[in-house]
């Protein structure tokens, strides 16, 4: 570590022709060389990939990153025809493939996992290049318009996650997280006043179909997790829209469809409630985390409790069956004023993202598997760029 060859690799980043010939491996050696005993002494590293903002150099490792997920999608689709996507579920096969996968549904194109630990030490470490990123994925304008990209890109990332990882070898730790990171975009958007135009509709029907999915699992899915702790987790979520959202939905218009969806599932949100309230009245290891969802569902439970009966009543007075979306819109709307609910603290608090302690071992473990599949596919046709990193590392 004695002799830096960092200005080195960033020359090979900023510079097209070398970048052509040399980007992906420079990357690749960047990100072993900034995870190089990190826990145990400075890396100087870290450091200094935490202070570049060379335009040229950040767009050049943006557009490595960028080039080698847009190949690990093509080969992703060529192998897989029914999975269709692009870099959102480029990025979610990519990070759920890194972790589980069923014996039967196990993807046949090996995880870039060089590349993504390579793009989450530049997000991480680097306040300039989440902003290249996104210019070079898509076409941003204006700091506003990049942080409403960002949260769109995020979310649907989630959701796209949610949705598609529902298995039997359930990934219990990576779903923690995307509901983390969805919360703490919403915490975000609060502390900002940002209505963001979005298809907010697809999210609580992602996270419902998620409590359903727990709910009809609960026995197999017990055996091995704590369900109650990713219960709790959705259900304050739908408690952070009820309690704030008329500070982050683009319309009031948006908060009258929250409440639908509650009302209109509401028999996922009723049996959850007879499940941990099962759980939390009979003595056993989950008493405790049932009970807290039981609190939990307070206000859902005083909507739908509310709701229901005056929606009924207006279909008998107008001799409907069934009332459509727009009439039940219409009773919602007739009578937010006599509806009563508990005002919950903390909902907009979270525990702020730190790698150590907890995440030590995972990354220990990662970077030494990816050094071992460098060290595998190395050859000495490559030994040219040794010569290469010699060149530029003499350029003052």
């Amino acid at each position: 570590m004695i002799n830096s060859i960092f200005e080195a690799i960033l020359q090979v980043l900023s510079d097209v022709s070398s970048r052509g010939q040399h980007g992906y491996d420079a990357v690749v050696l960047l990100a072993l060389l900034v995870n190089y005993r990190k826990y145990e002494s400075v890396n100087p590293y870290i450091v200094k990939l935490s202070i570049v903002d060379d335009e040229p150099t950040l767009d050049g490792m943006g557009m490595v990153v960028h080039q080698a997920l847009t190949e690990y999608n093509r080969q992703y689709k060529d192998k897989e025809e029914e999975h269709q996507g692009g870099f959102f579920s480029t990025l979610t096969s990519m990070m759920g493939n890194m972790f589980i996968a069923d014996a039967d549904e196990k993807l046949s194109v090996q995880t870039n996992e060089a590349i993504l630990l390579a793009l989450y030490e530049a997000v991480l470490l680097n306040r300039n290049f989440i902003t290249v990123l996104a210019q070079v994925s898509s076409k941003v304008t204006s700091r506003s318009s990049l942080m409403l990209f960002l949260s769109s890109f995020n979310k649907d990332l989630m959701v796209e996650f949610i949705v598609t990882h529902m298995m039997k070898d359930f990934p219990m730790d990576l779903y923690l997280r995307c509901v983390q990171i969805i919360h703490k975009l919403l915490c975000y958007q609060k502390k900002c006043r940002i209505r963001l135009h979005y298809t907010w509709r697809e999210l609580w029907s992602a996270l419902i179909n998620l409590l359903k999915f727990l709910l009809s699992n609960e026995t197999t899915l017990l055996a091995k997790h704590n369900i109650f702790q990713l219960a709790l987790l959705v259900v304050n979520l739908f408690n952070m829209f009820i309690t704030y959202g008329d500070t982050f939905l683009p319309t009031s218009n948006s908060y009258d469809e929250l409440y639908y969806e509650i009302v209109r599932m509401h028999q996922v949100f009723d049996n959850l409630y007879c499940m941990v309230l099962r759980v939390s009245t009979n003595t056993g290891q989950w008493k405790e985390a049932a009970s807290k969802v039981t609190h939990a569902l307070i206000n859902v439970r005083a909507i739908i409790n509310h709701f229901n009966p005056k929606i009924e009543s207006y279909a008998a007075v107008n001799h409907i069956s069934q009332l459509s979306e727009e009439q039940v819109l219409e009773v919602v709307r007739s009578n937010y004023d006599t509806l009563t609910l508990k005002l919950q603290d903390g909902l907009d608090q979270f525990e702020r993202y730190a790698e150590q302690p907890k995440e030590a071992a995972f990354f220990k473990e990662l970077v030494r598997s990816i050094s071992l599949n460098v060290r595998k596919n190395v050859s000495l046709n490559t030994l040219s760029q040794d010569v290469l990193l010699k060149e530029f590392s003499t350029i003052s």
